[in-house]
């Protein structure tokens, strides 16, 4: 089975689909589809990772620099890697994706600023 996450980023107008799949040799495949050049070139970089990928941020494939390239650091499709990769690896169950649906990021302001 295959984990597939959407991301739609509203500020940039880009969108992208992520699919994490768990290999025989215990390994994730990695595919990114997207309207954005910068995640493509992302997508090129990144095709496969690890479990430790996965649970150690720190040093993992999805956030080096050198396979970051030019994404900023508010793009959301390295975040939708995680997703989907937790959900692959049943860090995430299933059920409570479905329940769930999705996570989102608000900005907020305080009533003063939006007048």
């Amino acid at each position: 089975m295959a984990s597939t996450v959407d991301v739609d980023m509203l500020i940039c107008d880009r969108k992208a689909r992520v699919t994490v799949s768990m290999r025989e040799d215990g390994d994730l495949d990695v595919s990114i589809d997207s309207d954005c050049d910068v995640v493509r070139g992302y997508a090129e970089r990144l095709k496969r990772i690890t479990p430790m990928d996965v649970y150690g941020f720190e040093h993992s494939a999805i956030n080096k620099d050198e396979v970051r390239g030019q994404l900023t650091p508010t793009c959301l499709v390295p975040n939708a890697v995680y997703s989907a990769a937790f959900l692959e690896l049943g860090m995430t169950t299933e059920s409570l994706a479905r329940k769930k649906g999705r996570n989102s990021v608000e900005y907020v302001f305080s009533e003063d600023e939006r007048k």
